[in-house]
């Protein structure tokens, strides 16, 4: 039991300190995702384009594209 109960506890710490993200969305309708805890300094955006594929960019100079195709999957290049 003093088993199950300690790694239910460094389980539980160790998800809280090592990842997450705060997303939000800029005056310009765009969603912008920070990173915290060990992903500080990450950041991207998703924007929408006239044709309405989504557009991921991130501060380290990645980028894709994403659309929904005539049988619905969402793919992204």
């Amino acid at each position: 039991m003093k088993k199950i109960f300690i790694t239910t506890i460094l389980f539980m710490v160790s998800i809280s300190v090592f990842a997450g993200m705060t997303c939000r969305e800029n005056i310009l309708g765009n969603t912008v995702c920070t990173g915290t805890g060990d992903d500080t300094g990450y950041r991207y955006e998703i924007d929408t384009d006239i044709l309405g594929n989504d557009r991921y960019r991130d501060n380290q100079g990645n980028s894709m594209t994403c659309s929904t195709n005539i049988l619905g999957d969402y793919v992204c290049n």
